[in-house]
């Protein structure tokens, strides 16, 4: 049952009412804007307050965006400025906050252009992640940010807020529910019938940037009882090849390339996106119940999971591509680029040498968030859709 998906979708950007979203239990809450899943939503949600993923992915707020960012810079980082600077989208205008971590060079341009708009805060993510000094430097983000917390709730609520064991704990679990049910999902999609389309799962994926972590937990619930019930009925035919998107993620509304390529005859069965399955793939793990303890587990699973490609260097990634090509039966990989994304369209060379290794085809698509490359990205996708069923067994 994807209606709940859908219908936080609409309630965002087409009703304009995000409330009833966010605050299952009708009480008003702060909005804190986050905008990369380095962001820890636990703490966000320990202190009281409600995260919301702001990336925008609307082709129509570019333009405003480019009065901030280069002409040739990054569509998510026009579309999301664009969407701060002029009013209008509730979701974006109820967030006092944003935090903002510093991912690649176009999101540390953006924070300082978005603080124009609303209190900003910046995450300094070292991008030698395996190092000592920096996990310690990261580590600090994190109390920093706790305290960020603990200050900007108690001058809302006009009353002290503090971060404790019991508060983050109940929020762990919570977090951890959710990337219980997306591990869920993933493994539907693994199926040789998967009975979802990538593109219905992708934007029930997007969904959990603007519901509350619990309701969300709740309609996948939902939407995974029925898959499992609907074990063995596939989706689409047996000879449809089976894709996985790598690369620039694809952000709601701006879902053009996994309905292409649904539509000339593949299914998308996995992605590496930050708003798709890697949103909610790994759990924190805190075997002691105490606050220090939890802190640093949080920060770990932050960083040293991530296969951002702004980390180096990044064979994590390469490891993780290979493992979900085995495990999902990849037949093909879409890799999707956005114009002006540097740190996706640096690994291009690397990932497809990898993917040469296991006999893996490849397309790289470069693209952005207008419409009118539709007709031309159909004709290669439909290509490479067509050498893949070529290649597929009998």
């Amino acid at each position: 049952d994807l209606a709940p998906f859908v219908d936080a979708l609409e309630q965002v950007f087409v009703a304009n009412d995000p409330q009833s979203l966010l605050f299952a239990d009708g009480e008003p809450r702060p909005l804190i804007g986050v905008y990369c899943i380095l962001a820890p939503e636990e703490l966000i949600y320990a202190a009281g307050a409600v995260p919301v993923r702001l990336c925008g992915g609307c082709s129509t707020t570019c333009s405003a965006g480019e009065e901030y960012v280069p002409r040739d810079g990054c569509p998510l980082a026009k579309s999301s400025l664009g969407l701060s600077a002029r009013p209008g989208l509730a979701v974006y205008d109820c967030c006092d906050v944003a935090i903002v971590p510093t991912t690649c060079d176009a999101k540390r341009k953006f924070g300082e252009e978005l603080s124009r708009f609303r209190e900003v805060w910046m995450l300094e993510v070292p991008h030698l992640k395996k190092s000592e000094i920096s996990q310690h430097a990261w580590l600090q983000q994190i109390h920093s940010l706790k305290e960020r917390l603990e200050r900007y709730m108690s001058r809302v609520r006009g009353k002290r807020t503090t971060i404790n064991a019991r508060t983050l704990d109940r929020a762990i679990d919570r977090q951890a529910a959710a990337q219980r049910q997306m591990r869920r999902l993933m493994g539907f999609r693994a199926l040789d019938a998967p009975p979802i389309w990538g593109r219905q799962a992708t934007a029930a994926a997007n969904a959990f940037s603007f519901m509350e972590v619990g309701a969300w937990t709740g309609a996948m619930i939902d939407l995974n009882d029925e898959l499992e019930q609907r074990q063995g009925k596939a989706v689409c035919p047996a000879r449809g090849p089976r894709v996985m998107i790598a690369g620039s993620p694809v952000i709601f509304p701006n879902l053009k390339l996994p309905q292409l390529i649904e539509e000339l005859g593949a299914i998308v069965v996995a992605d590496e996106s930050c708003v798709g399955e890697r949103a909610l793939y790994d759990p924190v793990g805190h075997p002691e119940r105490n606050l220090r303890t939890q802190l640093s587990a949080l920060a770990a699973r932050c960083l040293m999971p991530c296969v951002c490609p702004s980390f180096a260097p990044n064979q994590d990634r390469l490891v993780t591509l290979r493992r979900t090509i085995a495990t999902h039966r990849i037949d093909g990989v879409v890799y999707h680029v956005l114009k002006g994304c540097v740190v996706y369209d640096f690994e291009v060379g690397r990932v497809e040498s990898a993917l040469k290794e296991l006999e893996i085809p490849m397309v790289r698509i470069e693209t952005d968030y207008s419409p009118e490359d539709v007709e031309q990205l159909r004709t290669r996708i439909e290509a490479f859709v067509e050498m893949l069923i070529q290649r597929k067994p009998k």
